[in-house]
């Protein structure tokens, strides 16, 4: 489970600094980004409110370990309203490998306000199929439909 979780945090990272075009090899590198980054804060903030500050010099073994080793995995992001179960993250896994033509490493996160379904995020793209964006999109075609009708129904 340890180990899950450092190399999260870790190719976490290594996905922030791919989105920004740059790949640290040097723990010193890595905290001159911190200053800079959104993302590397996000994580370094999501370590200290989990209370895994001590796990920091192993994340950072974990990040040079991951940017050595695995250039070519993806890292997706996956947003669901409750927590993925081990068959669903092998399914969604299979089908991002098979789209991606890559080996995927998901980052999941949890957000209830989504309702129902999810959102992938890999590369700078972003994929959402949420009932949170279907309602919304519904309400806005529903609203549309009533003005262009002269407020019928």
């Amino acid at each position: 489970m340890e180990n899950r979780v450092l190399e999260t945090y870790a190719r976490t990272l290594l996905e922030a600094a791919k989105a920004e075009g740059r790949v640290f090899r040097d723990l010193h590198e890595l905290e001159v980004i911190a200053n800079a980054s959104p993302e590397v804060l996000a994580v370094l903030s999501t370590v200290f409110e989990r209370g895994q500050l001590d796990l920091l010099p192993q994340i950072a073994s974990a990040y040079r370990m991951v940017t050595a080793t695995d250039e070519d995995v993806v890292g997706v992001t996956v947003t669901t309203a409750v927590p993925l179960d081990d068959e669903l993250r092998r399914t969604i896994t299979e089908k991002c490998e098979a789209d991606l033509k890559r080996k995927v490493f998901l980052i999941e996160k949890v957000d209830p306000s989504i309702i129902g379904g999810l959102i992938l995020e890999a590369r700078g793209q972003r994929r959402d199929v949420t009932v949170k964006t279907q309602l919304r999109a519904a309400r806005e075609a529903l609203g549309s439909t009533i003005l262009n009708n002269g407020g019928e129904a």
